[in-house]
């Protein structure tokens, strides 16, 4: 896993991760909600994409059917947020979800736990 698109609209939690990931040698790129997300999607061909839940024009969640309609199980994906995914819809739920507030030790984590993902 080397790419990494992440979709947030809270600029401080954009750049932690940007900064996080970053220096533990990924390729990312930033996105400030699902639909520049979107448009980004098969020119940066990303391993991972994280995304919040709550953003403007386009939820994580509709982010996440869109990237497994358009890229199927090339890209593996991460919810980061503080709602509770029990009502999403089924082809809305990430490979793995982390829990908001993220701390940069527990972002990495997750990450590397999900680099066995791009297997499936």
């Amino acid at each position: 896993m080397q790419r990494i698109l992440i979709a947030e609209d809270d600029p401080i939690l954009a750049m932690i991760y940007e900064i996080t990931l970053g220096e533990a040698g990924f390729d990312v790129l930033v996105c400030r909600d699902g639909e520049e997300a979107l448009a980004a999607l098969d020119a940066f061909a990303p391993d991972l994409v994280i995304t919040d839940f709550y953003m403007p024009r386009m939820t994580g969640g509709q982010l996440i059917r869109a990237v497994r309609q358009r890229r199927g199980n090339l890209t593996c994906t991460m919810l980061a947020s503080a709602i509770d995914p029990v009502g999403l819809r089924e082809d809305e739920c990430a490979d793995a979800r982390i829990e908001k507030p993220i701390t940069p030790a527990r972002l990495l984590s997750g990450v590397r736990a999900l680099e066995a993902c791009q297997a499936h």
